[in-house]
């Protein structure tokens, strides 16, 4: 999904959700926006589970672990610190395609950008990329907080 450009995207989705009475607004933004999310996480949580070390994986069986019981109890909590920067880069992502979500009549922060540009009115236009970046960044940090608090303390990039 991420080589479709979002614009793109919100116009191939018209006429499908047009049937269902839902070819703009924020049925198709919102469509997209799980589309495009799921990469990030996706490729990061394959990455992190599959980075554990074999020993490990070894060690945890060797203990009468079934598969499932190593999954959750040691390759997940493993790797949690690598899905979550993909669940933050998913939120972050999103958050600005979000505005490009105006577009197609979603509202939200990128309506101001947008109305900006067609009044040529700048100050309109810097607000609206303002709010989006600070609303970006605000996400990022929180999701670095809650992701220092879930990971373990021994398995922290700090």
């Amino acid at each position: 999904m991420m080589t479709v450009p979002s614009v793109a995207l919100f116009g191939l989705m018209i006429p499908f959700l047009s049937v269902f009475g839902h070819g703009i607004g924020t049925v198709p933004a919102v469509i997209a926006l799980v589309l495009y999310s799921q990469l990030p996480i996706l490729r990061s949580t394959y990455a992190a589970i599959r980075s554990v070390d074999p020993a490990i994986i070894e060690a945890g069986l060797g203990i009468g672990m079934t598969r499932a019981q190593v999954l959750f109890k040691v390759q997940i909590p493993m790797s949690l610190g690598v899905i979550f920067s993909g669940v933050r880069v998913a939120v972050v992502m999103s958050i600005g395609i979000g505005a490009i979500a105006a577009y197609i009549g979603a509202g939200g922060l990128g309506q101001y950008i947008f109305n900006g540009i067609t009044q040529t009115y700048d100050a309109m236009i810097n607000a609206g990329a303002v709010a989006v970046s600070v609303m970006a960044i605000l996400a990022d940090f929180m999701f670095g907080r809650l992701e220092r608090t879930l990971v373990s303390k021994g398995l922290r990039r700090d």
